[in-house]
């Protein structure tokens, strides 16, 4: 019986993007957030006032008292002084809603009675004040309808209960669970913390100490001399306004002291109701510019002397990631985002700069400049921008000198030049602009002379522009009296005969191209042969470690006497050559006593 094969056709393989496995990954968890807004709200808050209330707790153990003692006090402390304040708030924005109808009729008198004739701004300024007006009347009537309602409409004793318990039960019920966590945490942190390491595996125990050494400390001092900054602030506010003679001080104390948990811009909406409240009390325009003024003056002191004292670089995150991680949490977790958004972002950075997979968070939300000084220069001289690429090179030469300078800015920008020409994305005028560029920096750092004398380090290039530029660094950084070059428009054994003809006391190769290794290789057999009481010093600046290590390797078999891959290495082998080099000459004893 004949067997028949059936070939069935082979399926394709689906690619997913990575890009698009990222995006499907965020949109995941940023739907966990929102979904479980009810289980991960409470967490987040006990977590964080964790953070907050540790450092108190730990001032107890310090006192010696049992650590349910310390807890407890911490928990009456920190419910005190929230029970307290919520009291007098909440007290005053009752009296508040009663006269609410009564000021923002004054309101529009008193931008009736500014508006000059027919100015159309004016204009405009009183038609918003009216819509505003009029909303918060209706809502105020609103108020009071739906207040008559509840009383006229007969309802169940049940169905009662059930309102009640949807309005009351549940936010009282998270109080309860967040104030039971926290306890909890405080007074089991060393069991939890043991916990999650026993969780992540005891391999990982090292970056997980660190990270969550790092995490408690920033995001506890952050939190702690914030809370407390942010009371002075309130209590400062609530005085001068009740010097000024605004009704509500307290409120208006409370509220921005709440607010200014929201970065950088929660002193500006703090100040509006209070402002508002001060035009429509008082006859004139001077209260209001007095309460205006009141908040601006501590707004600057606080955030320009205080917080940078207190504060200094302890959250780790920058201001632009402090403004979208408000906007983010508010959006998923409403105005209680507010208060934990920048304890996440600090964890967030920690956990970036910690771990390598995560790395591009800290680029996102750390401090650090995303750029180093080498790629910024770099950067904007592909752009064109000579005046932002000499203001990086003048801050790292205040801040490093010419060596330091050089070192870390320009020959890794030249290594850039080099390996972007090589791979064709930048053109021959980018790369020609560039060396222009950094030439007269060289130039400025150390002006040719032309009289000096033979110097007793050659430079000799690798034959690219590139090389030649980073001798001329070279030769700025340990001066034109210790070092002379050989010029790049002779061909390679010409400039290795002149370089044997000077006979000098070292001569320092400049190899900046990844494929000129054969060639160097072959200088450093020919001096080497040719003059072998010559130091040969190689400077061979590779991207990676790996193949620095093996031409360095190679490079010693042909004969170098030095190899090194960077600038500061590079001047302090010439350096020390020459103080150790025996005194053949007056120049030579003179350049190694300057030196030494």
């Amino acid at each position: 019986m004949a067997q028949v094969l059936i070939v069935l056709p082979s399926q394709p393989r689906v690619r997913v993007n990575g890009v698009w496995v990222s995006l499907l990954t965020l949109v995941l968890v940023v739907t966990v957030l929102w979904a479980a807004k009810a289980v991960l709200l409470p967490l987040a808050l006990g977590i964080i006032l964790a953070f907050a209330l540790t450092p108190v707790v730990k001032l107890f153990d310090r006192s010696r008292l049992p650590r349910f003692a310390g807890v407890a006090l911490t928990m009456l402390l920190a419910l005190g002084v929230v029970g307290g304040i919520g009291y007098v708030v909440i007290n005053q924005f009752a009296e508040l809603s009663t006269e609410l109808t009564g000021y923002t009729s004054s309101m529009r008198r008193k931008v009736a009675a500014l508006r000059p004739g027919k100015d159309a701004s004016f204009r405009q300024l009183s038609r918003t004040v009216d819509r505003v007006t009029e909303q918060l009347d209706d809502n105020a009537a609103t108020l009071r309808s739906a207040q008559t309602v509840r009383v006229i409409e007969p309802r169940t004793p049940l169905e009662r209960a059930r309102d009640a318990a949807d309005t009351i039960f549940e936010p009282i019920a998270s109080a309860i669970i967040v104030i039971a966590l926290v306890a909890f945490m405080l007074g089991q942190r060393e069991d939890l913390r043991d916990r999650f390491i026993r969780l992540l595996g005891s391999q990982s125990v090292t970056l997980t100490t660190r990270v969550m050494d790092e995490a408690t400390y920033r995001v506890s001092q952050f939190l702690l001399w914030q809370t407390l900054i942010n009371i002075l602030f309130g209590a400062l506010v609530a005085a001068g306004l009740y010097w000024i003679g605004v009704p509500y001080a307290a409120l208006w104390g409370g509220f921005t002291a709440v607010l200014r948990f929201v970065p950088y811009v929660g002193s500006l909406l703090a100040v509006l109701m209070p402002a508002a409240l001060a035009f429509a009390t008082f006859p004139g325009l001077t209260e209001a510019a007095q309460t205006i003024a009141l908040f601006l003056v501590l707004d600057f002191v606080t955030a320009w002397f205080v917080e940078p004292l207190v504060f200094g670089r302890r959250t780790g995150v920058s201001s632009f990631a402090l403004l979208i991680s408000a906007l983010f949490w508010i959006w998923v977790w409403g105005p209680v985002g507010l208060l934990v958004s920048t304890p996440l972002t600090v964890c967030i950075a920690v956990l970036g700069r910690n771990v390598r997979s995560l790395s591009f968070l800290a680029v996102i939300f750390a401090e650090e400049p995303a750029l180093t000084p080498h790629v910024r220069f770099y950067q904007r001289l592909l752009a064109r921008d000579e005046d932002e690429a000499n203001l990086v090179v003048e801050r790292k030469r205040a801040e490093l000198g010419n060596v330091g300078l050089i070192h870390e800015v320009l020959l890794p920008a030249l290594l850039l030049v080099s390996q972007h020409r090589s791979q064709n994305e930048i053109t021959e005028e980018d790369e020609l602009f560039i060396l222009d560029v950094i030439n007269e920096m060289v130039l400025q750092m150390a002006p040719a002379d032309e009289s000096a004398p033979i110097a007793p380090v050659i430079g000799l290039a690798a034959r690219t522009p590139e090389d030649q530029t980073a001798l001329e660094l070279l030769r700025a950084a340990v001066g034109p009296k210790a070092m002379t070059l050989i010029p790049l428009d002779l061909s390679s054994d010409e400039a290795v005969s002149e370089a044997i003809e000077q006979r000098p006391v070292a001569v320092c190769i400049g190899a900046i191209s990844p494929t000129r290794g054969a060639e160097v290789r072959n200088y450093c057999r020919r001096l080497r042969n040719a003059v072998p009481e010559t130091k040969v010093i190689v400077l061979r600046p590779l991207a990676l470690e790996v193949d620095a290590e093996r031409s360095s390797t190679r490079m010693h078999e042909a004969g170098a006497d030095i190899v090194v891959t960077n600038a500061k290495d590079a001047v302090e082998a010439i350096e020390r050559l020459l103080t150790q080099a025996p005194a053949a000459s007056p120049s030579l004893a003179a350049v190694g006593e300057a030196l030494a």
